[in-house]
């Protein structure tokens, strides 16, 4: 692959990351589609945000480090994944277990949707498949730099 492949690639991915936060992400019976900027709208922006830096990183002649922003989007689809590992360790008391499933279940639902991509509905391959694409095109295009 040549590194202008490479910066095509990335570009491509960045479109399917952007307009995939909008494309349905899986259904629930009662609740219809959703979409990742339904279920989490401040994280569907950070990633939009992520997602439109590699290809400002490419244009400016950074390519090396186009791999922050498929990091950074991991990260922030994952947090809410890690947060729960982490809070299921500590102790917690009835109340407050009943009082952070009913102020947000929907939060509860994007961090095991991130884990459980076999629930995923198409938008939600479009979305994962950009966000592939452009974590290897990003680390390949660092050994294609050297």
């Amino acid at each position: 692959m040549t590194k202008k492949f490479l910066q095509i690639l990335i570009y491509l991915s960045c479109i399917l990351i952007v307009v995939g936060v909008f494309l349905p992400l899986a259904s629930i019976p009662v609740y219809g589609d959703i979409t990742y900027n339904r279920i989490a709208s401040l994280e569907s922006y950070i990633v939009i945000v992520c997602a439109v830096f590699a290809p400002l990183l490419v244009l400016i002649g950074k390519q090396k480090m186009t791999v922050i922003s498929a990091v950074a989007i991991w990260f922030v689809l994952l947090f809410p994944a890690i947060k729960k590992i982490f809070q299921g360790s500590e102790e917690r008391s009835l109340l407050g277990d009943l009082v952070s499933s009913a102020t947000d279940p929907l939060k509860d639902f994007a961090a095991d949707l991130m884990l459980n991509i076999t629930e995923f509905s198409w938008g939600g391959y479009v979305f994962l498949g950009g966000l592939v694409i452009l974590t290897i095109s990003s680390i390949l295009i660092i050994f294609k730099s050297k």
